[in-house]
């Protein structure tokens, strides 16, 4: 799925979007480190060791299940509510939404029909290692968007989670944070190379040699139909985001204006 620095240039591509509402975006404005901070989070369990579905609440192939984001609401209905939530905590949440949307939409539209379901590849390893190749590719030229983004940079760094997820501790997202921060900060630490060859048990020489054929156009065996497939699901998931984002910020009470409903409650105007 994608890397968490495609994560954070998705992010700020939703944070752009003419069609996401006005008053979403100037929450999401307000608040955009804890925004990034949860755009990146759904893969804290690189760190924390928990099993893939206990962070992103999906499952590959489908089985008839809710979208990721429902499914989290669902088993945490204490993040179901924005109102309820101070605003830099709901930020964080809806951050953690729009990372969901696009992993899922790349499951179905490129992982699933390129990778997991397609023939061309003899086996698991060499599927994994095509498909990841191409993460890579992905990964940099992203960093080579967030570089010129500093204000990112600048907003993940102010970021402090304070019991943002039931279901991570506040001292794996900071640490987390600060892992992102670091790769960030100095390009020659990204790692992302590194931890994809050490998952797969392969030299990264070899991972690397795969990346440079995928970068050059020399990529055997061709995919027909990849990069179309991939403009589709960025489409696709930008659509989705905001469907999510739209959904989540929804006025609890059909008749409440979207700029009293921080008023509702008093957690949303303490922070408490």
């Amino acid at each position: 799925m994608p890397t968490p620095f495609q994560h954070l240039v998705y992010a700020q591509t939703i944070l752009k979007d003419p069609t996401l509402p006005e008053q979403i975006r100037a929450v999401l404005q307000e608040a955009a480190g804890p925004y990034f901070l949860g755009s990146t989070a759904v893969d804290v369990q690189a760190l924390t060791g928990q099993r893939r579905s206990e962070t992103h609440f999906y499952r590959f192939p489908p089985t008839g299940n809710p979208r990721a984001g429902k499914a989290m609401k669902l088993a945490y209905p204490q993040l179901a509510d924005p109102y309820a939530l101070a605003p830099e905590h709901a930020a964080f949440v809806s951050g953690y939404l729009v990372h969901l949307a696009w992993d899922e939409d790349w499951a179905w539209d490129v992982f699933g029909p390129f990778y997991l379901e397609s023939g061309t590849w003899p086996d698991r390893l060499t599927r994994s290692v095509h498909h990841n190749a191409l993460r890579v590719v992905q990964d940099r030229e992203a960093e080579t968007i967030l570089h010129a983004s500093p204000e990112i940079q600048a907003a993940l760094r102010r970021t402090e989670p304070e019991h943002w997820l039931p279901f991570v501790p506040d001292e794996a997202l900071c640490r987390w944070r600060d892992w992102i921060f670091c790769q960030l900060e100095n390009p020659g630490r990204v790692q992302t190379s590194q931890v994809f060859a050490g998952r797969m048990g392969v030299s990264v020489e070899h991972l690397e040699a795969v990346v440079r054929a995928v970068r050059t156009g020399t990529y055997k065996p061709p995919i027909p139909g990849l990069e179309e497939a991939i403009a589709c699901f960025e489409i696709h998931a930008r659509i989705d985001s905001i469907r999510a984002l739209e959904q989540y910020w929804r006025a609890p009470e059909s008749e409440m204006p979207f700029d009293q409903c921080w008023m509702r409650t008093p957690q949303a105007v303490t922070g408490n």
